[in-house]
């Protein structure tokens, strides 16, 4: 739907979003988009080009490929959204009372943070995200224990040496990890060689390993290689890709579908939410 942008910071983060789901953009469907001027739109573009966030073309723009790391958390959040809170809410089910639960940083495991705060379980989670601990503190029910290290801005999230020495201490039940990428052939992947240390040892430190990933996620790597695949013990996820699904499961991965809402549920959600 056209929705007129009018503050710039907005009208700008919108674009990068475009960029980043779909690679290019032109001028004209911006400003169609947006509903502002091809005179806005090509300022904006001078401007995210001029911080080096997007390169120019004739008529439009292209991304300024970035790792999934170094991308905006805000943006990376808006990003198939509907498919995160799916797996979150399925991942969510997988969770007992009394539980130790490791979560890694990002914005599908945020989702999850969502899901698991609005839960009346008494809870115990270590997590290196900032915003995930937050989230969390506010069940009173639930410990969240925050990683020391470093704060990336990036990703909100502590890493380093202090993050991985108390991350040694911890006995957990389940470690819920996503990642840049995740594919058979070269795992968990990720963009910095810190990020897959701290899941290599939440996998070593943990129970079980399930990993949460977006259809998009699963087709896509990054340059470091944390886990095989035959580490991983469940793989929740809103693909329908039948042979990509049965890929993961010849390497002895558990699949637990993130079904889509059934209308019934949506009516009533819908229903409930307007009282």
């Amino acid at each position: 739907m056209t929705q007129r942008v009018y503050n710039p910071a907005a009208r700008r983060l919108a674009i990068q979003r475009q960029l980043l789901l779909d690679g290019s953009v032109t001028v004209e469907t911006l400003a169609r988009d947006l509903d502002v001027s091809v005179a806005t739109i090509r300022r904006d573009l001078t401007q995210l080009e001029d911080d080096g966030l997007i390169r120019r073309t004739h008529g439009g723009a292209v991304t300024q490929a970035k790792r999934g790391a170094d991308q905006a958390f805000g943006i990376r959040e808006q990003i198939d959204s509907e498919a995160k809170s799916r797996i979150a809410r399925a991942a969510c089910q997988l969770v007992e009372a009394d539980q130790t639960i490791l979560m890694n940083d990002g914005s599908t495991v945020l989702a999850l943070a969502r899901e698991l705060a609005a839960r009346d379980l008494p809870l115990t989670v270590v997590t290196p995200g900032v915003n995930i601990a937050t989230c969390l503190s506010e069940n009173p029910r639930i410990s969240a224990y925050l990683l020391g290290g470093r704060v990336r801005h990036q990703t909100l999230g502590t890493s380093g040496s202090f993050a991985e020495r108390m991350l040694a201490e911890i006995n957990a039940d389940i470690a819920f990890l996503a990642a840049e990428g995740t594919t058979v052939a070269e795992g968990m992947t990720y963009s910095y060689e810190t990020d897959s240390q701290l899941a290599r040892l939440m996998h070593e430190r943990s129970t079980t390993t399930v990993v949460l990933a977006t259809t998009r996620k699963l087709e896509q790597r990054d340059r470091i290689s944390a886990l095989q695949v035959s580490a991983i013990d469940m793989l929740v996820t809103e693909c329908e890709d039948p042979d990509m699904l049965e890929s993961f499961r010849r390497c002895g991965v558990a699949i637990v579908p993130a079904a889509a809402p059934s209308p019934e549920s949506a009516d009533l959600a819908w229903a409930m939410g307007s009282q």
